[in-house]
């Protein structure tokens, strides 16, 4: 059985991507990254906030003297940069590449990512970019807070998920601060090349104090369940506030919109009642009779007889003339609609409870139900336009014996 071909073993770079570059004989060849930015436009910039948060708390992540872990952390920088190159392929076959001297600690630290080879590279790999991602995809809206809306609570919820991926452990922290130098924007890497903080957590590699980056970060840019929290209380009373403004901006406009349409509709009844009132003076002077004529005519006599008497004293002459035009007019009314009823005042009329909207009834015995029956006799005639009843009809009823 033929043995297999054993890949290469590649050995670690002096220098790596995870490292800030010397020059010889030169050991503080950068400026700081202060000196390198100015603070506003770190303050721009969501990775330079993310630094600037670095700069700050460094010394929290990274133990004293740190130089004695240096050799472990290229150790494990090389174990990154192969697991990177090779995710696709087995633990097994990954190990096999790995320098013989630092097999038990790159091993170590797989175990560790991976739940202990529970996870294949390829998922380990997949884990990690996923939260990576999420995080560079912050560049929208930056680390820190603005204006509390629905999308960033959404996006803090995000980042505090991804940041949920390494929190307390240290193993993933490295694995994932370790890769942001190569993968953050182009604008960004100079600040991270100048952070010397940032450069020395790197070069201290895996320690216990890494465990608590986590929550820091999400403290310093509050991204803790807690914050979001806070943040949607906040976000639904600024909602709640913002509703109870529409509402009222909404009232106020339906409020001028009711006065506007009450002052149209007036607007309208006047028109309305002006062009009855023309409508109705045309049908009085206009027919056959000129009926406003008339009335001032029968006015006229007699105010002259009130004017010479006290009394309008009328002769038979003037008598008849008052009564034709009183029965000119009433011809004009009943031309426009306008009619008494009933007809006669004198005929005895049956009524029932059900025709009180039609006749006023002033005098007799409540009605026992609907379907009783009463003779009354009209004291008084009511008034129609038509079907429509202006005043109805007095009645009384009649006794059994009337």
């Amino acid at each position: 059985m033929n043995n297999p071909t054993s890949k290469p073993i590649i050995k670690r770079q002096e220098e790596t991507v995870f490292e800030r570059p010397k020059k010889k004989g030169d050991k503080s060849n950068f400026r700081s990254l202060k000196e390198a930015f100015d603070l506003e436009t770190l303050e721009k910039n969501p990775w330079g906030q993310f630094l600037l948060f670095i700069e700050e708390k460094y010394k929290d992540f990274t133990p004293r003297p740190y130089e004695e872990l240096a050799q472990k952390a290229k150790i494990i920088q090389n174990a990154i940069r192969i697991l990177i190159e090779h995710h696709q392929e087995s633990w097994g076959e990954i190990l096999s590449i790995i320098p013989q001297s630092e097999k038990a600690e790159a091993d170590e630290f797989y175990q560790e990512i991976s739940r202990y080879k529970r996870l294949t590279p390829q998922e380990v790999y997949q884990a990690s970019q996923t939260a990576i991602q999420v995080i560079l995809n912050h560049d929208k809206y930056g680390f820190v807070d603005g204006k509390i809306d629905a999308e960033r609570i959404n996006r803090k919820t995000q980042l505090n998920e991804a940041i949920d991926y390494f929190h307390n452990n240290q193993d993933k922290t490295y694995f994932i601060i370790a890769q942001l130098p190569e993968l953050v924007p182009e604008d960004a890497k100079p600040m991270f090349a100048a952070s010397k903080a940032f450069q020395q957590i790197i070069a201290a590699g895996l320690n216990i104090k890494l465990e608590e980056f986590s929550m820091a970060l999400m403290r310093r840019f509050r991204l803790t369940r807690a914050d979001i929290k806070d943040d949607y209380a906040q976000f639904k009373d600024q909602e709640k506030d913002q509703i109870e403004r529409d509402l009222r901006t909404q009232i106020n406009i339906l409020q001028q919109e009711k006065l506007a349409l009450e002052e149209e509709l007036e607007q309208t009844r006047n028109q309305a009642r002006q062009k009855a009132v023309i409508e109705i003076a045309n049908s009085l002077q206009n027919g056959r009779q000129p009926a406003l004529n008339q009335i001032q005519q029968m006015i006229s006599l007699l105010e002259s007889q009130v004017e010479e008497t006290g009394e309008p004293e009328l002769d038979s002459d003037q008598a008849l003339t008052v009564f034709i035009i009183l029965r000119n007019l009433m011809k004009i009314f009943q031309e426009l609609g306008i009619e008494s009823y009933p007809k006669s005042l004198k005929a005895k009329l049956q009524i029932s409870q059900n025709q009180l909207s039609e006749y006023a009834y002033i005098e007799g015995k409540p009605f026992a139900n609907e379907e009783e029956i009463k003779q009354v006799e009209c004291t008084q005639p009511g008034w129609k336009v038509g079907e429509t009843v202006i005043t109805p009809a007095k009645v009384r009823e009649l006794n059994s014996d009337q």
